[in-house]
């Protein structure tokens, strides 16, 4: 019996020290948790914008000629766009800013009761040109029109990248004091008391709200009014995060 009441109390002293130590284990998990716990917090977001003017304007068009024959159908096009390359260099646009964007051979059919009909061929070829100078848009509109551009003319405004980062980071500031004034109005209210932020988010990467999109009929070669192009003005937006302990 003695042996049996050894190995019975040699089992209660493992039981009892298990159970210490999973007490001892839980408090120090309850102490870690306070100690990690999350302090009562305002957060708020910041937003605003610089406005800028456009500096660069892509111009989007293109010849598109037809005949029975490809060959002069191609012939024709590479004509009137080797005239077009022509104006654009006298207006001081240089190679570089000139790029061809697409080209297109399409067969053309009559479509009869009896079926369809080979007529001729399309030979379309686009370019975009990289306008630095605003005031030569309607120059360049006008002036590739009389040599053969007949399709639509498209711009998209926009600003160098130098000039993106440089405004984006006026933008980033303002947003910040906007936050501000957000958290100091709201602890206000709250009647609680903020300090330096905790933490500062940046949710923008700097875009830029498109300048408006021009898309115009095609004006004839004997129009001598000057096209009026616009380019409004475009947004350079940031928006950020903030929080603040109290």
């Amino acid at each position: 019996m003695k042996k049996t009441f050894t190995t019975v109390g040699i089992a209660l002293v493992l039981v009892v020290g298990l159970f210490l130590g999973s007490f001892s284990g839980l408090t120090k998990q309850a102490s870690a948790a306070d100690s990690t716990a999350v302090p009562n917090s305002i957060t708020v977001s910041g937003y605003d914008s610089v406005i800028v003017s456009p500096t660069i304007a892509d111009v989007t068009m293109g010849v598109t000629t037809t005949n029975k024959d490809v060959t002069i159908a191609q012939s024709d096009n590479a004509k009137k766009m080797d005239a077009v390359f022509k104006a654009l260099y006298a207006l001081g646009i240089p190679k570089d800013k000139i790029k061809t964007t697409s080209y297109y051979i399409n067969p053309r059919y009559d479509y009869l009761d009896t079926g369809s009909v080979l007529v001729g061929y399309d030979v379309s070829n686009y370019i975009q040109v990289t306008v630095t100078d605003l005031k030569k848009i309607s120059n360049v509109i006008d002036v590739t029109v009389k040599q053969g551009i007949n399709q639509s003319n498209s711009i998209t405004f926009s600003i160098t990248d130098e000039q993106r980062q440089a405004l984006y980071l006026t933008a980033l500031g303002k947003a910040v004091t906007n936050a501000k004034s957000k958290a100091t109005a709201l602890s206000k209210a709250a009647g609680v008391v903020i300090s330096k932020p905790a933490q500062i988010i940046e949710n923008s990467s700097g875009s830029v709200v498109p300048g408006p999109y021009y898309d115009k009929a095609m004006v004839s070669a004997s129009d001598s009014t000057s096209t009026p192009i616009s380019a409004g003005e475009m947004k350079v937006e940031a928006s950020i995060t903030m929080v603040y302990n109290y």
